[in-house]
């Protein structure tokens, strides 16, 4: 796998991307009638996001073994000129392509999910496979993407590809960072050096690599302006009284006379690790869906350990991918496979055939949902939970709910995430 740094530079050489499509713009379900195959499912965001692509001058092929006229159909409709169906030998008909179009491997990305790939993978300067690809594939490739095949998977690599290159694959969105020099576990924390760099500058430069219209650090500390303002960021000073992030986002909404509809992302600044294209995704999210007011993340639970620990919040969603409740219980209960016993013991397991999400706080809000959040009062759940985001629910207010395969790197809390951080940061 790619450092984030070396991503950015083989992305930046990227001209062509060449997909297989069973497993990558579908999630691999044959459709068949008396013709043969005649369906298939794509995602919607698959297709705009080869549509970008395209706009920004890249080529897009697709490779394939399959004989389909779902899918000569779809790419036709797609823009995309160059579809070889019934291949059974991708390694020769990537170099094909080579001279054919007029680029070089180390030009070429290739997006594939199974064994069958890997010929095409290997000839390559950026192989790139889905969060759900064969495990030898995955060991062997650049980059893993977090969507499941069929989910946009063509989607989250234009965007990331369009961000590195200083572009946006969204509408406009900004990102507010609070931060605080107070902090009970470690005073100045914002300010504390990692490889080199204030702690709150890679935070900052996460929500650049976003592709965010405006970047903005709102903190109660000059300390901390001074220091954002040195390293060319642009910061905002708000009130020490606020008693949680989504109050300072609201405050710097409010003075910056954002309009109801605008989307802006809370981004941490104690979360140094946080990848760019997560920070794009949860605005896309809220752009894409009408009936949220916030978008969040969430990421499987992988052990029965994280299921029960009060600390991991959960989060159980419906069909649409809208959050029903958050909760520190484990959520949902499985009746008739939990132990009471067993769980008091530590020896529970995960039951099969049932999702259990881990939430991960970072948030999109509209503006105008913001400001309703910030002015009610606290709700009787979220009281008992201790969970801000169940004041959204009370209130009415759709959250969406993007699920991710890993949740990003921890952020900082102690003197010990600084030394385990330092060791991921250092160049």
């Amino acid at each position: 796998m790619l450092s984030r740094a070396q991503l950015r530079e083989r992305l930046r050489r990227i001209k062509l991307l060449v997909t297989d499509v069973d497993g990558v713009l579908t999630d691999g379900r044959l459709h068949y009638g008396a013709q043969g195959e005649t369906d298939k499912a794509f995602h919607v965001r698959d297709g705009k996001g080869i549509r970008l692509l395209i706009e920004a001058g890249v080529e897009v092929a697709v490779i394939t073994a399959r004989r389909s006229e779902a899918v000569e159909r779809r790419m036709a409709e797609l823009g995309v000129e160059h579809c070889v169906t019934g291949c059974s030998e991708k390694g020769a008909a990537i170099e094909s392509m080579f001279s054919q179009l007029g680029v070089s491997p180390e030009e070429t990305a290739y997006v594939g999910d199974d064994v069958q790939d890997l010929p095409a993978l290997e000839k390559v300067g950026l192989a790139v496979t889905v969060a759900d690809g064969h495990s030898e594939v995955k060991a062997k490739v650049d980059w893993i993407t977090h969507a499941h095949g069929g989910h946009g998977v063509i989607r989250e690599i234009a965007d990331t590809l369009l961000a590195n290159r200083g572009e946006s694959s969204v509408e406009p969105f900004h990102v507010v960072i609070p931060s605080r020099f107070g902090s009970t576990r470690l005073e100045g924390k914002p300010l504390r050096l990692l490889a080199g760099l204030p702690m709150i500058e890679h935070v900052w430069r996460r929500a650049q690599e976003a592709g965010a219209a405006e970047v903005i650090v709102a903190t109660d500390d000059e300390r901390i302006r001074s220091t954002v303002q040195e390293f060319g960021g642009v910061a905002r000073m708000t009130s020490s009284d606020h008693p949680s992030g989504t109050d300072r986002l609201a405050e710097v909404a409010r003075a910056e006379g954002w309009a109801d509809d605008v989307v802006v992302v809370n981004l941490q600044g104690d979360e140094p690790c946080v990848p760019g294209e997560l920070v794009a995704a949860v605005a896309r999210a809220l752009f894409e869906q009408s009936s949220a007011g916030v978008a969040t993340i969430a990421t499987p639970v992988r052990d029965a350990t994280e299921l029960f620990d009060p600390n991991v919040v959960k989060v159980v969603c419906d069909d649409e991918g809208l959050a029903s409740y958050f909760s520190r219980a484990p959520i949902p209960w499985v009746r008739d496979e939990f132990d009471p016993l067993a769980i008091a013991r530590g020896e529970a397991e995960l039951p099969e055939g049932t999702v259990f999400l881990r939430h991960i706080g970072m948030y999109a809000y509209r503006v105008g949902a913001l400001r309703r959040i910030a002015r009610a009062p606290v709700a009787a759940t979220e009281q008992a939970e201790r969970l801000e985001q169940l004041r959204a629910l009370a209130l009415g207010i759709s959250i969406h709910v993007t699920v991710v395969k890993d949740a990003p790197l921890a952020g900082v809390d102690t003197e010990e995430d600084l030394a385990r951080l330092e060791q991921v940061l250092a160049p």
